[in-house]
């Protein structure tokens, strides 16, 4: 079932109906919130809404449970920080 949520929602983003598309992938992770797939092709139906701030963040928080790279843990807590605070800067 949550390969359809994943197959319909890349269907209405690919043929431009983002909004559907946005829609269909709520659903799905509401249905399955533990689907990194669904959540990695929401962020991209954000982007394509022009939602690339809430896009980034969903994406760098993915990335930070799903990956195993060392490299990337080790910089885990800096991340999830600019995850949270994409536009500030400190001067």
């Amino acid at each position: 079932m949550k390969s359809a949520y994943l197959g319909l929602g890349s269907t209405y983003r690919a043929l431009g109906d983002y909004q559907n598309s946005k829609r269909v992938f709520e659903e799905g992770m509401k249905r399955f919130p533990n689907q990194q797939a669904l959540k990695t092709f929401y962020a991209l139906t954000l982007y394509n809404l022009g939602e690339a701030h809430d896009a980034v963040e969903l994406l760098l928080k993915t990335l930070l449970d799903t990956t195993n790279d060392q490299e990337i843990q080790s910089y885990g807590k800096a991340l999830a920080f600019y995850a949270d605070h994409l536009d500030e800067t400190w001067n």
